[in-house]
């Protein structure tokens, strides 16, 4: 199956030198040939960075690079503090591959396809940031945590619920933006002729300074591609967040990913972005970690809900059509307790299908 990506080129923010500058990977914006994919993986390195970095000892971990695992079958690191980098699969395993295809263009304008914007959520209480640490780490070794509940934080306000259902046609002229997650929903979801920009362990900081995106024989960031090419669309849909989990400060995540909103408002003052919610991952993946566990996915859902609000955009609690009972994905909707196979990509889209602003 034929994947064509969408390229572009454009200047973008000054790069952060901030958790991590990553090894290039192919983009994901670039045009493949499909068979029956296998999970490929990329090694992430640290950066040159002032922004969160991890401690040389074996203590609790401050700012891991990515949150990705290696295979399908993750592995922890030996030692109890994770690694500079984990590698991210970037399609799960032994799904087979949809065919959808990635448009190398931007949709063409027509008329009387876009919708009005609505006015942007506001919540009635707002979490408090934390700037120093991850709140609700669990404190207790990877090697003690057990598999167990950790219930589902939900907003009660602020965020888009559900509405009448859409069709394909809606998701035309929208771009989809975030790390190796994206890339799986691109690829499994059914949705045909998708525009994507999307990477393996691509995460808010390096947004702007990782060449991954293909554009006119050369390689962009991502925020280049952006400037160039966000006015040619009228929605945009990010999720970031998995690979942050295990940063200490959460006011550097929360500073990058409004930095990513303002790059598309400057070349789209009247873009519709949605911002979903980090998805979590099984209960047994989550109690392999300190850091990479649903705990803190639960923290950081909380600051995305809050700048979400603080920058208005559309906050989307995908997390809520996927978790369980228990508050975490359930066994078999991955194979590695992190990618999401087939299935539960089709679940993902029914649920943007079915909360649209």
């Amino acid at each position: 199956m034929l994947l064509i990506f969408m390229l572009s080129g454009c200047n973008s923010a000054a790069p952060m030198t901030s958790p991590g500058e990553t090894s290039e990977t192919e983009s994901f914006a670039a045009s493949v040939v499909l068979s029956e994919p296998e999970p490929e993986s990329e090694l992430e390195s640290e950066p040159e960075s002032s922004a969160p970095s991890e401690p040389e000892s074996s203590s609790e971990p401050s700012a891991p690079e990515s949150a990705e695992p290696e295979s399908s079958e993750p592995s922890e690191p030996e030692s109890e503090q994770p690694p500079e980098s984990m590698e991210e699969s970037s399609v799960p395993e032994s799904e087979p591959a949809e065919s959808s295809a990635v448009s190398s263009e931007p949709p063409a304008e027509s008329a009387g396809s876009e919708e009005s914007a609505s006015s942007s959520p506001e919540p009635s209480a707002l979490p408090e940031e934390s700037s120093d640490a991850v709140a609700d780490a669990p404190v207790s070794s990877a090697e003690e945590k057990q598999p167990k509940a950790v219930p589902l934080w939900s907003p009660e306000s602020g965020y888009v619920g559900e509405s009448g259902s859409v069709d394909d046609s809606y998701f035309s002229d929208a771009l989809f933006i975030g790390n190796s997650r994206m890339q799986g929903f691109v690829l499994y979801s059914g949705l045909k002729n998708v525009h994507a920009y999307a990477d393996v362990g691509l995460m808010v900081d390096t947004v702007f300074t990782k060449e991954c995106i293909s554009l006119n024989g050369s390689k962009v960031t991502v925020a280049d591609a952006l400037t160039a090419t966000a006015a040619g669309y009228s929605k945009f849909y990010l999720m970031f967040g998995l690979n942050e989990l295990g940063w200490s400060s959460t006011s550097t995540f929360v500073k990058k990913y409004g930095e990513i909103i303002d790059c598309i408002r400057a070349a789209n003052p009247d873009a519709k972005i949605y911002v979903q919610s980090i998805i979590p991952m099984t209960a047994e993946k989550s109690a392999q970690s300190n850091w990479l566990c649903n705990e803190n996915v639960n923290a950081f859902n909380k600051l995305i809900w809050q700048m979400a609000s603080d920058k208005g955009v559309y906050y989307l609690h995908v997390a809520s059509g996927l978790a369980g009972a228990d508050g975490a994905l359930p066994e078999d909707s991955s194979s590695d307790g992190v990618h999401l196979n087939k299935t539960a990509c089709g679940k993902w889209l029914q649920y943007l299908k079915n909360h649209t602003a």
